[in-house]
């Protein structure tokens, strides 16, 4: 985390370093008032919860750490060279069905999504080289579902579960990045999300065999997700 906190902090020098000697806004191309970023990142999440998820049987412990790739799409909106709004999302997905009887086949699925909606700041703006700052409100959602037979441990006796469980986080993030443009159409960037959790909503339902198991847990905690991102912008 010390690694990162740096990281972002010589960005942020070199991006006051170079406005300084930039062009000036005046002289710059006006940027399209729409640009369309497809992304590829790879967020890594991770919750301090004060309390375990124990819903049944002590089964269903507090999730706490995922990381996997994810595509996204955000839409950049420009109000000139100095200032924009962004509205970035990534999307995940995972499924996983087996089996091939009655007391062998199972499923289990995940999907997930964070998104980002906030102003951005160009700390510095040239016909080749932007850097965005943004700053706004983060929200993040994972669920997922598993399903197991009677009897699915090679004939162990077992009863039926089905399990779902989701979670929903918000709080503050921000992001900084830098944008090469290749022409007026196209550029490539790179950027670091993070966020802070600071409220959040846990939930798990199902049953094993006939008996059920509700509960949703709400509480204010602190908790962070980065996202370092690599992808292409197209400008409409």
């Amino acid at each position: 985390m010390k690694k990162l906190v740096l990281l972002c902090t010589l960005i942020l020098v070199a991006g006051v370093c170079f406005a300084q000697n930039g062009e000036a806004a005046s002289d710059l191309p006006r940027p399209n008032f729409f640009n369309l970023e497809l992304t590829v990142g790879v967020p890594i999440h991770w919750t301090n919860s004060p309390s375990e998820h124990e819903f049944f049987d002590n089964a269903f412990k507090d999730r706490t750490v995922t990381a996997n790739t994810a595509f996204g799409v955000a839409l950049l909106f420009n109000f000139g060279n100095k200032f924009g709004l962004t509205l970035d999302g990534d999307f995940f997905f995972g499924t996983d069905v087996m089996g091939a009887s009655r007391t062998s086949a199972f499923s289990n699925s995940l999907f997930g999504a964070n998104v980002f909606l906030g102003p951005v700041f160009y700390l510095y703006s040239s016909s080749f080289l932007r850097v965005p700052l943004a700053i706004g409100g983060h929200f993040s959602y994972w669920s997922s579902s598993n399903y197991y037979p009677a009897g699915f441990d090679f004939g162990t006796p077992q009863t039926e579960q089905t399990v779902f469980m989701s979670d929903i986080q918000m709080g503050p993030g921000a992001y900084i990045g830098m944008q090469f443009h290749f022409n007026s159409n196209l550029y490539m960037f790179s950027r670091t999300n993070v966020a802070l959790t600071v409220y959040r909503i846990h939930k798990v339902e199902g049953n094993v065999g006939t008996t059920n198991f509700p509960g949703t847990h709400k509480e204010v905690e602190i908790g962070w997700i980065v996202k370092p991102t690599l992808g292409l912008g197209i400008k409409f």
